[in-house]
């Protein structure tokens, strides 16, 4: 008896194909890579288990680079999230639509041009004859250039935040929308200040929009380098150009061992973030 696909499973056969093997493949590739062995005679990795490259990740201050870029991707991500959510609640709630329009392209514009030109051009922001010391200047609050805004920890600060904050702000303007303005109008009979339906109504109900603004930007910060590199300096780095410089002396086991250190820890916050806040939520019917 000839038997038809459900319309629904026929629908889905193929983004699920697609996720496999262009997103879920390369991943457990990496992960089984990391536990080969380097062959020096073939210049090439040999199907022979060892743990031997997740022991140099602690040599040479490799973990070092892994905790110093988790750092600065939670960092990041916190102050994306401290200037993105009342942004994202400005558009929403306090703007008129042809004001959040602009609002909302405003933000999008720097993306039309190089995530490198993006990036060069906070040395003319932040650098000795930046603007930045160039007003400091002729407001006499400094009498000499500050050379700690450029080349340092800062600069590469402002550098991913800047490129990141729309993506923190979008989750959060989606999960905005998702509010039902009835609540708040309630609420506001009922004697509810605006600090109080502020944090009983509306930040609990956009708490997936949080957690997804700040997934967002942990993951970029993770997998970034351009910032690292053009603001801050030639000491410092961060995992992808570990990554990068490994990969250039052909260690190809120790730079799938980083990579899978860094999914294992990527991956362990969106399950632990997801069971906490509900990232479902955000893409559901409605507000439970």
């Amino acid at each position: 008896m000839n038997r038809r696909l459900p319309p629904a499973f026929a629908l889905m056969a193929l983004p699920l194909l697609a996720i496999l093997v262009l997103g879920f493949l390369p991943l457990m590739v990496v992960v089984v890579w990391s536990v080969w062995t380097w062959d020096p005679l073939t210049y090439w990795i040999r199907p022979d288990f060892n743990l031997g490259s997740y022991a140099a990740i602690l040599e040479a201050g490799r973990w070092m680079v892994i905790v110093s870029t988790l750092g600065k991707a939670l960092l990041t991500a916190l102050i994306c999230l401290l200037i993105g959510w009342p942004t994202a609640y400005a558009v929403h709630f306090l703007a008129g639509r042809r004001l959040s329009l602009i609002l909302l392209a405003l933000m999008t514009v720097p993306f039309f041009t190089s995530y490198l030109i993006r990036s060069f051009s906070w040395r003319l922001v932040l650098g000795r004859t930046g603007v930045v010391n160039d007003l400091l200047i002729h407001l006499g609050l400094v009498s000499a250039p500050l050379d700690w805004l450029l080349f340092s920890n800062f600069a590469v600060l402002v550098g991913l935040v800047a490129s990141c904050l729309p993506f923190a702000t979008f989750p959060l303007l989606l999960s905005m929308r998702r509010v039902d303005p009835v609540l708040l109008v309630a609420a506001e009979d009922l004697g509810a200040g605006f600090w109080t339906r502020l944090s009983t109504i509306v930040v609990p109900l956009t708490m997936p929009g949080i957690f997804a603004g700040f997934l967002f930007v942990f993951v970029m910060v993770v997998g970034s380098s351009t910032e690292v590199q053009m603001l801050g300096g030639a000491g410092a780095s961060i995992v992808s150009v570990m990554i990068n410089d490994v990969m250039r002396v052909a260690n190809y086991p120790l730079a799938f061992a980083i990579s899978s250190v860094v999914l294992i820890v990527i991956f362990s916050v969106v399950l632990a973030g997801n069971a906490r806040f509900g990232l479902a939520r955000l893409f559901g019917e409605g507000q439970s």
